[in-house]
């Protein structure tokens, strides 16, 4: 059996590419079958239950499917509408989904829009303050909504919105990877 064992090295190149290239590859997501449904014009209930059990990792617990279908797949027809749009009223989007977790509606617009609108969750977003040199204490999946929402419209879409990057789901994968990375203590190897 030949293993294929990454090794971490200390090249600092600054490359946002870089960057991607390597932490992409390191990322690992089970049922990544399911998220190719995004990619569907018009999307079914089964599309979404899909896509949104690749997001959860794993089977819906019967508390999240109903959230599920009462919040999200009961608006199919506005969802399906604004896929086929070229720009969203994000005010609008906010208005119409309020009663939706903020991962689960940033994850609706990403489904939505891929090419404009990344995924948002704990792992890039301790991910994004690390490489800024900004605080990851207290980031976990108990942070504020409102915290949430505010980090992923001022500073993180922004961001991404100068980088160009166009393959937003292999720049999720990195921040993702390394996001993951970090959390179990190794931010000090790489401080080091």
């Amino acid at each position: 059996m030949r293993l294929i064992l990454p090794i971490l090295t200390n090249n600092r190149s600054g490359s946002l590419s870089d960057f991607i290239s390597f932490w992409s590859n390191i990322y690992s997501y089970d049922d990544s079958e399911k998220y190719e449904f995004i990619h569907n014009d018009i999307l079914s209930k089964s599309d979404l239950t899909q896509l949104y059990e690749w997001k959860n990792g794993m089977k819906l617990s019967v508390s999240k499917t109903n959230s599920l279908k009462s919040k999200i797949i009961k608006k199919l027809d506005i969802i399906n509408s604004l896929k086929a749009e070229e720009n969203i009223d994000i005010d609008e989007f906010l208005k119409e989904f309020k009663n939706v977790s903020v991962v689960w509606k940033i994850f609706l617009l990403h489904i939505i829009n891929p090419k404009i609108y990344p995924i948002y969750d704990q792992h890039i977003h301790r991910a994004f303050r690390f490489i800024n040199n900004q605080s990851t204490e207290g980031i976990n999946a108990s942070i504020n909504e409102k915290d949430k929402l505010n980090f992923y419209f001022v500073e993180y879409l922004p961001f991404v919105t100068r980088t160009g990057e166009t393959d937003l789901k292999k720049m999720d994968e990195a921040f993702f990877a390394f996001g993951q990375f970090i959390n179990i203590g190794n931010q000090k190897i790489l401080a080091e």
